[in-house]
């Protein structure tokens, strides 16, 4: 005893301390080796990691041992580890160093020399406990490509100790490869290596075992040793301590040489030795050692994990199944599986082996193997059966390359292991007991890191987070970069129990312990890895889109992490990451900063872009991490976005294709509403309109400033995709808090549907790409789909005539491109010049379609314009840039006849010829014809308005001013006519898929009035054939007018002058009379029209057919005079009265007259004696197709005295013999009927004989009122020949008034015998 004092107190007054904690320890650390595993020489990390990898995939080897029981010998490899832990080796076996292995390059003798002196110094300084060591050395490769070492002895390659050799002082063990070589005997010989070390400390392990209890020495920890001076250490107490350490000590080896069994006994006694003495120290590491040992059978998984953390080939080194998925983690309850398991299976060990495999590609934890094992031991201990081990025929040590699942048992867990709620409370046993030493501080550090990481095996983050918090109040003495260490270890296992936000604390907590002042070296890499990997403990993630969509965390909190995360990458001197970062934070928390935080962070972020400019693009970091991109979306901030169309005039349309005729058959598609409600919804972000292949289209976005101070905006352009599509940029400065519009134009180059996603702008020195979809708060689609049919070609309309300064008021007013204005009279005809060119550069005109719309109806349309189709198609195609033109003539239709005044309607007799008004409105009526309608001619007068009844001469037809009152003439107004020529053209591929353009030419035709027909009248002309039309023309222009009015007759009227002028005109003929007849007859037919309309519609035709007899032969051309204006006047839409429709058709019947049976002949002389009786004979013949009835013929004489006074009393001077008034009931067609009477004259003249024959409709109409009203009806289909012979037999004269006269009169002149 005296001896061991001495040897106390001969280890000088310092203190061993252990230098740091190892963060990196578990519980089933206890059972490894501790191995050096260095590099040494030159660094060469790339060549050597080779060999790196073949090292440490060797972590445990099965060794036979003298028994022939087999056992798992577990290697830890280290990179790092200070000598002063080797003084805790007594405490804690597992923390003596025992082996080393150094790896090395070289390329000469010198190199190799230098490798084996390194390799000695680390054997020296670290001598006191190692066992073993090794070096494995890298040379060069021959020329000619050696075979590695190892093969068979037959092989010719020269050996690398051939030509190298180690210095003589170098007496460990080398291992030869060349740099090339596969190393493929290296893992056996590091097996064997770990098999030296096992039989080394297998020794050691008996030596200990065969100490007597009366001679063992006191072990101590390195603090202890002066705590036992002056004791007397013979006293039962410290023998029992000497005894309960030796006996833990003895566990630890027991541990460390594969029986876990012997070590839990072990451990068990030298528990309840020392707990009697109060040795707390050494009872906590006694506590310790019991949890080690269970965990080893309880949890062997956890040697999974540890092989997949040495496996540089896993990017998630060091992390657990569970790490990362703690909502999975969380739904197990291992601790509930563990105490409450009744049964196990008989193919336990198989379900164990195969679940073990499964863990290389599943990475979770085995919660059933677990509760297996666990079960077991539960009825191990129940039944105290002893634990034995299996036994294998093999004699030699196998090498097993990173073995899953050691400690796998056929047989059952033994009885004194800890059930894994006790695991947890000896753990915090041995904490509490570490605690009360000072000096102990790491090694209650280690305790509860082993104890975390326990609980996270056994899914208890409760117990975790306080194991860890205990941490924290653990007073222990270390530098700045083991207080980084700690708290990253810290915020690894907060994170493999789903506790992010403590994770984060810590991990930011470590990044600023990095960078606090004071530091002499700040290491702002590592903060910013830091800070960055605490990110999603702030609920951030490096995606703004995902931070935007969440919406989750304290923005406060936010805000400053990234903001210290912007001051960690400009410190590095990394601008672009600054710059990202800055655009990531306006984006993510714009809305929960204040304005002024706003413009204050807008600025910060100007000046950072100064440095280098943002792009959305992403930034790869060195370790890999990828930054995707930020963009500023809402700054500006979008209000609308609108697809715009094409111009009207370039908008393309389809051509309509006439529809075939399918016959008399309909078919109407059903169409059902919930597939009419699902196109709907799929296309609801389609545009309704079509774009163009290489025509400029826009888009216009409503943009607003949020900022308090003037925002750029630069090279904003369009996003799309789908079809190729050219943008063009655009800058704008935006007010603060002013809406802007901004137009984006751009063209798109092929043909298919074009995808519009939103714009990309430039603004405080950052590159956004502002998508749609994105812009949260707003109603915006995802995209817009718009299609893109095939170029249409494009080209430019000119006129001859002048352009109008407002173009047209009328419907699709928007395609009109250029406009003509023309001013006309009435009457005059014009041109217009239209000149088309192609301005495509490649497409040629193919199609062309011109039609012309306008404010007046078709028909009268048709009259005024009119376009040459034939010429105009016979000129395409038109090349590129190539002109064509056509001529649109224009007439300035109107009616010339004024309708008759409406006080003239209903009298029989006219006023005099002077009495009447002039009735204006040259203009048409456009409208249609208020003189044509039936309405205004079913009830004419029977005359005249200015025909004269007096008796006297003859009526003057020579020239007349009239003077026109000045109401009339105030109605007297010009009209304008507005009309659109459209233009359809198409060309190309787009001609073939259907599609065209339109636009049109504007007209704007003014009419003014010229000559107007204000009057008129039929009067009887000298030959039977001819009639005289009498028109009262008045000039409504504001010069001399010169009217022709036939063939050789001219006459000048003075501007708004009045003329009277007598047209002879041929006869409407009786067969013209005949076809109207059977003509109408035909259409009231095929119209299937009722009789009584049949009859009183044939009058219309008949009054018709005259107007248009003299329409078409009465031509009024006239000219002003001193100019080139020059027009024609239509008599189209005449109205002419029954009496002058009787004098305008040839009478139907024919008259055979004789004077003294002299035949009487037009215009002859016929004389006679007062006194002698001279006999009138008149002949009638019907010559026309249908029998006349009530006719009355009557004779009157009367004296004609050439001033407009005719005298018809003539009773004392003119005497008939017979009657002169006579009635014909009937006269059928082609009959003949004579009437024949004498007249006896008593005083000499000249007298004129009247002879006339007249119908008497009264007695038809009586005879009508007789019948029955139901004639009204429309005769039936049986009775249509019927009708048909009824009306050609009755005569059109039962209807209407006639009176047919012998022109010209019978002259007779009277002389005394």
């Amino acid at each position: 005893m005296r001896a061991t004092v001495g040897l106390m107190l001969s280890h000088g007054s310092v203190e061993p301390v252990m230098s740091r904690p190892d963060y990196e320890q578990n519980a089933l650390h206890h059972s490894s080796l501790l191995v050096l595993l260095r590099g040494v020489g030159p660094s060469r990390a790339r060549i050597l990691q080779r060999a790196f990898e073949k090292v440490r995939r060797v972590n445990s080897i099965k060794v036979n041992d003298s028994s022939g029981n087999t056992r798992t010998i577990w290697v830890r490899f280290i990179h790092e580890h200070p000598v002063e832990h080797n003084d805790w080796g007594d405490f804690q076996t597992h923390r003596r160093l025992l082996g080393l292995v150094t790896i090395g390059k070289f390329d000469n003798q010198p190199e190799l020399n230098e490798l084996c002196r390194l390799h000695e110094s680390l054997k020296v300084r670290y001598g006191s406990t190692l066992y073993e060591s090794r070096a494995i050395f890298f040379g060069p490769d021959e020329p000619n490509g050696l075979e590695t070492i190892g093969e068979e002895k037959s092989s010719t390659p020269r050996r690398l100790q051939d030509d190298f050799t180690t210095p003589s002082n170098f007496k460990s063990q080398a291992f030869f490869y060349r740099e090339q070589d596969s190393c493929a005997d290296l893992e056996s010989r590091i097996g064997d290596f770990v098999s030296a070390l096992f039989w080394v400390l297998e020794s050691r392990r008996l030596e200990r075992s065969r100490e007597k209890a009366e001679k063992v020495s006191l072990l101590l920890a390195p603090f202890e040793k002066r705590d036992f001076v002056g004791l007397d250490m013979e006293s039962r107490n410290n023998r029992k301590r000497c005894v309960g350490r030796v006996m833990k000590n003895l566990a630890d080896l027991s541990l460390q040489a594969g029986l876990v069994d012997e070590a839990l006994s072990l451990y068990h006694n030298a528990n309840e030795t020392l707990r009697t003495v109060g040795d707390s120290l050494w009872v906590g590491a006694t506590e310790e050692g019991l949890c080690a040992a269970s965990a080893m059978l309880l949890y062997p998984q956890m040697r999974e994990i540890e092989t997949l953390h040495r496996n540089s080939s896993l990017q998630e080194a060091g992390t657990s199944p569970l790490r990362h998925t703690p909502e999975k983690w969380r739904a197990s309850d291992a601790t509930k599986k563990v105490t409450t398991a009744p049964e196990t299976t008989n193919g336990e060990a198989t379900v164990q082996q195969q679940q073990q495999q499964q863990r290389l590609t599943s990475n979770s934890s085995s919660c059933s193997s677990v509760s297996s094992l666990v079960t077991t031991a539960n009825n191990s201990s129940a039944s105290d059966t002893p634990t034995t081990s299996s036994t294998t025929t093999s004699s030699t040590s196998t090498i097993s390359a990173a073995p899953l699942g050691g400690n796998q048992r056929n047989g059952e867990l033994p009885g004194n292991i800890l059930k894994a709620e006790e695991i947890t409370n000896y753990y915090r046993k041995a904490i509490i007991n570490y605690s009360k030493y000072r000096h102990a501080a790491t090694i209650e550090t280690e305790a509860a890191l082993k104890a975390s990481r326990i609980c996270i095996e056994q899914n208890r983050p409760l117990d975790v987070a306080m194991f860890l918090q205990n941490i924290l109040y653990i007073n222990l003495s270390m530098s700045e970069p083991e207080r980084v260490k700690r708290f990253e270890i810290i915020t690894d296992l907060y994170q493999q129990i789903g506790y992010q936000r403590k994770a984060a604390f810590f991990q930011r907590l470590a990044a600023l312990k990095h960078v606090q002042q004071g530091s002499q070296a700040p290491d702002w890499l590592q903060s910013y890895r830091l800070m960055l990997g605490s990110f999603t403990g702030y609920l951030l993630c490096l995606d703004p889109l995902e931070v935007v969509g969440n919406a989750a965390g304290w923005p406060a909190l936010q805000i400053d992490l990234v903001q210290s995360l912007i001051t960690a990458a400009r410190r590095l001197g990394h601008s672009a990451l600054a710059t990202r970062h800055m655009t990531f934070l306006l984006q993510t928390q714009w809305d929960n900063m204040s304005p002024t935080e706003q413009s204050e962070m807008a600025i910060q972020l100007q000046n950072l872009s100064a440095q280098c400019e943002g792009s959305p693009v992403p930034l790869v970091l060195e370790n890999g991490t990828v930054i995707p991109p930020a963009n500023l979306t809402d700054l500006p901030y979008c209000l609308d976005f609108q697809v715009k169309d094409l111009p009207p005039h370039l908008r393309p349309q389809r051509i309509k294709v006439a529809k075939a005729d399918s016959g008399p058959f309909l078919f109407t598609p059903i169409h059902f509403n919930s597939v009419d409600r699902r196109d709907k919804k799929k296309d609801k972000n389609k545009i309704a309109f079509l774009w163009v292949q290489n025509d400029l289209s826009e888009v216009c976005v409503r943009l607003r400033n949020p900022l308090p101070f003037e925002l750029t905006v630069t090279d904003m352009r369009l996003l799309t995709n789908g079809v190729v599509f050219e943008s063009l940029p655009q800058t704008i400065v935006l007010q603060p808090h002013v809406p802007t519009y901004v137009p984006l134009h751009g063209t798109p180059i092929e043909t298919g549907q074009l995808d519009l996603q939103g714009y990309s702008t430039h603004t405080l020195g950052v590159k956004s790409n502002c998508r749609l979809k994105h812009m949260r708060g707003r109603s915006f689609p995802p995209n817009y789909l718009v299609e893109v049919i095939p170029a249409l070609p494009r080209i430019a309309v000119k006129t001859s005539l002048p352009q109008t300064a407002t173009f047209s008021n009328m419907n699709s007013a928007d395609i009109v491109v250029t406009s003509a204005s023309l001013t006309l009279y009435n009457g005059e005809s014009s041109s217009c010049t239209i000149t088309i060119t192609n301005e495509s550069a490649i497409l040629p005109l193919e199609y062309l379609e011109v039609n012309i719309n306008s404010n007046v109806e078709q028909e009268l349309q048709r009259k005024i314009f009119r376009i040459d189709e034939e010429a105009l198609q016979a000129k395409l195609p038109v090349p590129p840039q190539g002109t064509i033109d056509f001529v649109v003539e224009v007439y300035a239709e109107a009616d010339f006849v004024c309708p008759q005044p409406p006080s003239s309607v209903g009298h029989s007799s006219a006023p005099a010829a002077g009495d009447y008004s002039l009735m204006s409105g040259s203009g048409h009526a456009s409208l249609p014809s208020r003189v044509g309608s039936p309405q205004h001619r079913r009830h004419e007068p029977q005359t005249s308005s200015f025909r004269s009844t007096m008796s006297g001469g003859q009526p003057s037809l020579a020239a007349l001013s009239l003077q026109p009152e000045p109401s009339s003439i105030g109605s007297q107004f010009s009209q304008h006519i507005e009309a659109q020529v459209r233009l359809k053209y198409s060309g190309g591929e787009a001609l073939t898929a259907g599609y065209c353009r339109q636009c049109a030419v504007s007209f704007n035709l003014e009419l003014l009035p010229s000559a107007q027909i204000t009057s008129w009248d039929v009067l009887p002309a000298e030959i039977a054939s001819q009639f005289y039309l009498v028109l009262d023309i008045s000039n409504l222009t504001a010069q001399e007018m010169s009217l022709n009015y036939t063939d050789n007759k001219n006459i000048l009227i003075e501007a708004k002058e009045s003329c009277r002028v007598p047209i002879p005109v041929d006869r409407c003929s009786l067969e013209q009379v005949c076809a109207a007849r059977a003509a109408e007859v035909a259409e009231n037919l095929e119209r299937e029209l009722c009789f009584r309309t049949q009859l009183l519609s044939f009058n219309d035709a008949l009054g018709k057919l005259c107007s248009e007899h003299i329409a078409e032969r009465v031509k009024i051309n006239w000219l002003l005079t001193g100019t080139d204006i020059k027009g024609m006047a239509s008599l189209r839409g005449i109205v002419l009265s029954q009496s002058m429709v009787d004098l305008t058709a040839v009478s139907p019947l024919q008259w055979s007259i004789s004077f003294q049976d002299t035949p009487v002949q037009p215009h002859s002389e016929l004389v006679c004696t007062v006194g002698q009786r001279a006999l009138l004979c008149i002949q009638l013949t019907n010559d026309s197709m249908q029998p006349l009835k009530n006719l009355v013929l009557s004779i009157k004489f009367y004296q004609d005295y050439l001033n407009g006074m005719e005298n018809y009393n003539l009773e004392t001077r003119v005497a008939f013999s017979g009657p002169n008034r006579i009635s014909i009931p009937i006269l059928e067609k082609q009959e003949q009927t004579q009437h024949t009477c004498s007249v006896i004259f008593f005083t000499p003249g000249r007298f004129k004989a009247g002879i006339e024959c007249t119908t008497n409709p009264q007695q038809q109409q009586q005879q009508q009122q007789k019948k029955p009203t139901s004639a009204r009806s429309c005769p039936s289909a049986t009775h249509v020949v019927e009708g048909q012979l009824e009306m050609f037999s009755s005569s059109y004269d039962e209807q209407q008034a006639h009176v047919w006269k012998f022109i010209p009169p019978i002259e007779v002149t009277v002389v005394e015998q």
